[in-house]
């Protein structure tokens, strides 16, 4: 972007580049994952020339940071790599941990927005993160919600076909919290935490088997995230991928999805 500058009523030949921060897309795995997540969504990324991964954070289990690579500004679409090495950790846990990578970037590189792409029980840590982490964190601009187990999972909680949503996509059955996961409730209760005017695409898979689901998480759980966000996000746009391939693990290693996030995060701005 040129912004041309003038002195009184003449006007300069001299233009002056803007300098403007790369905005880095954070990835985070889920709970039982690893960097295998979301390896091939960035692969796909860095193969459409629209991204280029620079760091990987190995979150070690005494919360202290593993990092490997440079943050380099020059980068147009920077990829960071979040891993868990302790991945069966609760998402209060991990939590905390991404509350304190997300200040090590801010503090380190100076950066101020970030993009977060997400899958599973990931996108439950993040949503807490925003809901109660304080401003030292950078300002989160768009958010790719993959399989996003917000209000249970098939064999933990939630059962094919037991749940349903109503008006705006609030559930009709709120579960409780677990060891692992925070209550549907609890997340309720610091949604107005989560910071305005975030753009998110919400992807979920129903396996087209008849338990309206990918396998693990059904489509209520996925889908009441709108209810959780309603009014405070500038767009959600929620994608059904359907069919064998729409499995739970399946969906960070699907074309189709990996399309989708190269669209909604670098092509469509």
């Amino acid at each position: 972007m040129l912004l041309l500058t003038s002195c009184g009523q003449k006007s300069s030949n001299h233009e002056t580049k803007k300098v403007t921060q790369p905005v880095p897309t954070v990835f985070i795995h889920g709970l039982m994952g690893s960097s295998k997540s979301t390896n091939k969504m960035i692969r796909a990324a860095e193969k459409s020339g629209h991204a280029k991964k620079v760091l990987t954070i190995n979150v070690q289990a005494n919360g202290k940071l593993q990092v490997v690579g440079k943050y380099q500004r020059q980068a147009a679409n920077p990829i960071i790599q979040v891993n868990f090495v302790n991945n069966e950790a609760s998402i209060q846990t991990q939590t905390q941990w991404l509350t304190t990578t997300l200040h090590w970037l801010r503090t380190k590189y100076k950066i101020k927005n970030f993009n977060a792409v997400a899958h599973s029980a990931g996108n439950v840590t993040l949503l807490e993160t925003e809901m109660t982490a304080n401003k030292s964190i950078p300002q989160l601009k768009r958010l790719v919600i993959i399989a996003g187990p917000f209000n249970g999972v098939i064999g933990m909680n939630d059962a094919a076909n037991t749940n349903r949503l109503g008006k705006n996509y609030k559930p009709k059955i709120i579960y409780p919290a677990n060891d692992w996961y925070p209550s549907y409730s609890q997340l309720l209760s610091w949604r107005h935490n989560f910071p305005k005017n975030v753009r998110v695409l919400n992807i979920y898979g129903d396996l087209a088997d008849g338990t309206h689901s990918d396998g693990m998480v059904t489509e209520q759980s996925e889908l009441s995230v709108n209810y959780l966000l309603r009014g405070l996000t500038k767009s959600i746009k929620n994608v059904k991928i359907s069919g064998p391939n729409a499995g739970h693990s399946d969906l960070h290693n699907n074309k189709t999805v990996d399309q989708l996030i190269i669209k909604f995060l670098w092509s469509n701005n």
